[in-house]
């Protein structure tokens, strides 16, 4: 018990500070249990000026009596809890709705907002002073501190509650939301937990290429089941680096991990030490019951995954285009901002850590995959897909070009061309032009092309289509 103690400190010092903040604020008690402290500090002072040192009768201008400090706390008692129920209750079935109509996973980034927390903390603090006057008043005792006090603290509460009723309205719209997801989303790619090593040394594509084990190496083994939350990925690589072997993960954060699976499997290289303190290596993995986003971009990616498809459910085509506009700006920042490397080596160009990793073609399935089938033959949608497709095309590292057209081929392919009419033909010609244009992909747009005619039968949409497919050169 004293061991794993020690080891949840050091795990827990061992956090970035944004990771700390959301261990911290993800559960809706810390906020209030500041604000608790702050209202028993103001009422150990009031009290104290009140009913100590008999303060209220010097006051000129208010000295209400015993009757009208028991009136003003009374009635503010009832109406703080009645405010904070009714305003909490009110919410979360807003929430609730809402989420069944896009995804159950928005509840948890509405309730680590700061402004949410504040208002929490703002209802119970304000409460918890007033019921505890309550306990102190005297008959014998002029006052004006303590129900000044309270009366102050009761219209800042309704403030609070304004500002908070206005946060909702603007946090449920689902523009706002979508972008607010997003930017938490680029944080996420900023300050990867693989970031923090030197991305200049992942650059030995042949040298690297050569040091892959070619024999079965020895597996780690976890003895506890849960989701994998964070990796002390600086420590593992310097302790691989001073056991002199090659470490390789088999798995990503926020994985399920079996009990007893492995975790790691290493291999011993000529200038490997002769033992392999394995206790070591586990501590560096943190098992959960629950996942967390923070280092896992594609978590993030499903969450509007989730309100696309469910957008679609609900006939409600413009928010489904409006989250692929985000998610496709999202994929545009992560092509900017990845280097997809799965290999970490030290100083000496030495293969220390062979990680779990995405490719860009892995982000785009997990993006689009599902909205695509979810679509089936809608041609709005399907035709907005492929507008974004081209913006993404034009965003990313040349590097990714292949990767954005073999996934528009996957779109088309699975689409009727039955459905599309004058309109809708010229624009979705128009996009796949543009797209294999910037990603060069121009031949391969013509026989895209050709066999989209293929699956016509009338001469006048053949026709039709003919006009406006065009040549590339």
């Amino acid at each position: 018990m004293g061991s794993q103690l020690k080891e949840n400190i050091k795990w827990y010092r061992q956090m970035p500070k944004e990771e700390k903040w959301l261990y911290k604020y993800s559960n809706l008690w810390m906020t209030p249990l500041k604000y608790t402290v702050v209202s028993l500090l103001l009422f150990t002072l009031t009290v104290w000026l009140d009913l100590w040192q008999n303060y209220g009768s010097r006051m000129p201008l208010v000295q209400p009596d015993y009757q009208l400090t028991m009136t003003i706390l009374s009635s503010l008692t009832t109406g703080l809890l009645s405010l904070t129920s009714f305003t909490f209750y009110g919410v979360l079935t807003a929430l609730t709705t809402f989420s069944s109509m896009f995804s159950p996973r928005i509840l948890r980034n509405f309730m680590v907002t700061k402004k949410t927390q504040r208002t929490l903390g703002i209802f119970i603090g304000s409460f918890l002073y007033v019921i505890l006057c309550l306990l102190f008043l005297t008959e014998e005792t002029s006052y004006f501190f303590i129900p000044v006090t309270a009366t102050f603290l009761a219209v800042f509460s309704l403030g609070a509650f304004v500002v908070f009723v206005n946060h909702i309205i603007n946090w449920l719209q689902i523009t706002n939301m979508t972008i607010d997801m997003k930017n938490e989303s680029i944080r996420i790619i900023g300050k990867s937990a693989v970031s923090e090593l030197d991305v200049n040394q992942l650059e030995a594509g042949a040298k690297v290429e050569e040091q892959l084990p070619k024999e079965k190496g020895m597996p780690i083994l976890l003895k506890e089941s849960g989701y994998l939350q964070s990796i002390n990925f600086r420590e593992l690589f310097e302790q691989a680096q001073q056991d002199g072997i090659l470490v390789r993960l088999e798995h990503k954060v926020d994985n399920f991990i079996f009990a007893y699976s492995p975790v790691l499997t290493y291999w011993k290289t000529k200038d490997s030490t002769e033992e392999l303190d394995t206790e070591k290596y586990i501590n560096m993995f943190h098992i959960g019951k629950k996942q967390r986003e923070l280092h896992d971009i594609e978590y993030s990616l499903n969450k509007f995954v989730e309100i696309a498809i469910r957008a679609l459910g609900n006939d409600d085509p413009r928010t489904a285009s409006g989250t692929l506009y985000q998610l496709g700006d999202l994929l545009i920042n992560i092509s900017q901002n990845e280097c997809f490397t799965s290999y970490l080596v030290d100083d000496e160009q030495n293969l220390r850590v062979i990680i779990k990793s995405l490719d860009f073609d892995d982000y785009l399935h997990i993006s689009f995959a599902s909205i695509r089938q979810y679509a089936g033959q809608n041609t709005v949608v399907t035709i907005e897909l492929l507008a974004v497709m081209g913006a993404i095309a034009r965003g990313v590292k040349e590097r990714d070009h292949d990767s954005v057209w073999s996934f528009v081929e996957y779109i088309v392919k699975g689409f009727n061309y039955q459905y599309l009419h004058r309109l809708d033909r010229r624009r979705f010609y128009e996009i796949l032009q543009d797209i294999a244009s910037t990603t060069g992909y121009t031949s391969e747009y013509s026989k895209l092309a050709d066999k989209s005619i293929a699956h016509l039968t009338d001469e006048d949409e053949i026709t039709d289509a003919k006009r406006y497919i065009g040549k590339l050169d």
